[in-house]
């Protein structure tokens, strides 16, 4: 799969992350409250315009739920979305200022009229240890992540983890 960064997009474990997704179905499927209360739950928390809750899957990222203010897409290729990055990842992936990535300042996503340059994902991590989607924040603004930062976002993507795995 093509990709604007530089790097793999498609963890070794690939078909099973995949199937270890259908099996929580919620892909392509309605917005629901709970979804977007923690998406909103997020942006509040860290002051920030953008938080959203994305699943990954095989040629796209499919946006769950948003916080933004705005129109949002629901479905971004793959191959320019940071989510695809930061599912490669068992830790939350920051990028404090997308100037100190020259990589990212072509991604259209990133570049164009959006005007964002700080991004935080932390991996919603299945029981099975499948990184299937995260929960991303992103700002206007430069801003530094603290260790405190990282616990509230893996705890709002752990709380995804549960809610998910409830409907089994």
């Amino acid at each position: 799969m093509e990709n604007i960064f530089g790097s793999s997009i498609i963890p070794e474990n690939e078909e099973e992350r995949l199937e270890n997704l259908k099996k929580y179905k919620v892909l392509y499927t309605q917005t629901e409250p709970i979804f977007n209360q923690l998406a909103a739950s997020a942006a509040t928390i860290f002051g920030v315009p953008v938080a959203m809750i994305n699943f990954v899957d095989k040629h796209n990222v499919w946006t769950k739920a948003a916080k933004d203010g705005g129109e949002i897409n629901t479905d971004v290729e793959r191959g320019s979305s940071l989510c695809s990055l930061a599912i490669m990842n068992d830790s939350v992936s920051v990028i404090e200022d997308f100037h100190s990535a020259p990589t990212l300042l072509s991604n259209p996503l990133i570049a164009g009229e959006s005007g964002f340059r700080f991004y935080a994902a932390a991996p919603i991590k299945t029981s099975e240890g499948f990184n299937i989607g995260v929960v991303c924040i992103l700002d206007k603004a430069v801003r530094k992540f603290t260790a405190e930062d990282k616990y509230k976002l893996e705890r709002i993507a752990d709380t995804i983890r549960v809610e998910i795995e409830g409907r089994l």
